[in-house]
């Protein structure tokens, strides 16, 4: 597992470098068989429900960088096979992308994550808005890229020999801000459904990326967010710790023995005393809980 900050950012390039080009399309995919090792989604029995449960449930409960790497090597074979992943925060400034805190294992080179990204924490050019495109999820492969205008990524992917890429980029804590999840050489039996897989993986690592990244900075400037969190009832605070540690409206209903709906009352006012837009910001707040 290695986990690299990138320091401080230069001046950006101009705006129309990052949004000339959709590099990023959508190619037609042939259909494989599947192996029975990975799971079907959506399930199509009680048995694969629990299995597929255990599987995002061990990526909730991951409380560190490292755990969290660990558990997402685990998983994929069974949601996602891939051969590799990578992991950035990424932030936009004067539309250039930047990346920080990139979490991949040991089996990453490092020539690839230097091709990628600059020493100013600067990435090429992605063809889209990255802020705008939270929350869709992509597919795209070298072929596709090969016929694009931009030849930069497709120079990447031919040079470390990256076949495929999905990727999905969810909202982080601050405005202009996203985590990317990037998943290269996507196994065939999947990638034909590869973006529904994403859309159901990628928020369970978003719970727990954010919760394992805000532990760090609580460690080091715990005063101003236990005072953030003074404000919320014992029953908000409560709730909010069942959050942190990836449970649904109804699980934390069935534990403390309240309605699913009376949890999401309390989770809009937790929103509103906190400023938060997103479960993700709550996991991270209460990481240490």
């Amino acid at each position: 597992m290695t986990s690299l900050s990138i320091g401080p950012v230069h001046a950006p390039k101009p705006a129309a470098l990052l949004f000339a080009q959709p590099a990023f399309c959508e190619p037609r995919l042939e259909l494989a068989s599947r192996p029975r090792s990975v799971l079907s989604l959506p399930p199509t029995d009680s048995q694969q429900r629990l299995q597929l449960t255990g599987v995002l449930n061990s990526i909730t409960s991951a409380r560190s960088i490292a755990e969290l790497t660990q558990q997402t090597e685990l998983a994929l074979p069974q949601i996602l096979p891939c051969e590799n992943f990578v992991f950035a925060s990424g932030r936009v400034r004067a539309h250039r992308v930047f990346f920080s805190h990139l979490i991949h294992p040991d089996s990453v080179s490092d020539d690839l994550i230097k091709a990628i990204v600059g020493r100013d924490g600067m990435i090429p050019p992605l063809g889209i808005d990255p802020i705008e495109h939270c929350g869709r999820p992509k597919f795209t492969t070298l072929e596709r890229l090969g016929s694009s205008p931009d030849q930069v990524w497709a120079k990447i992917f031919r040079e470390h020999g990256i076949r495929n890429l999905g990727w999905t980029l969810l909202p982080g804590l601050h405005r202009n801000t996203f985590t990317g999840y990037f998943f290269h050489n996507i196994s065939a039996t999947v990638a034909h459904e590869s973006k529904m897989r994403m859309m159901v993986f990628a928020p369970y690592l978003h719970i727990a990326l954010n919760r394992a990244l805000g532990s760090k900075l609580l460690r080091h400037n715990p005063g101003p967010n236990h005072q953030l969190l003074s404000i919320l009832s014992s029953r908000e605070a409560e709730i909010s710790r069942w959050v942190a540690r990836g449970k649904t409206n109804w699980e934390i209903g069935q534990i403390l023995g309240i309605s699913d709906k009376t949890v999401k009352t309390h989770l809009q006012n937790i929103f509103s005393k906190l400023q938060a837009s997103s479960r993700a910001q709550i996991a991270a707040l209460f990481c240490d809980e």
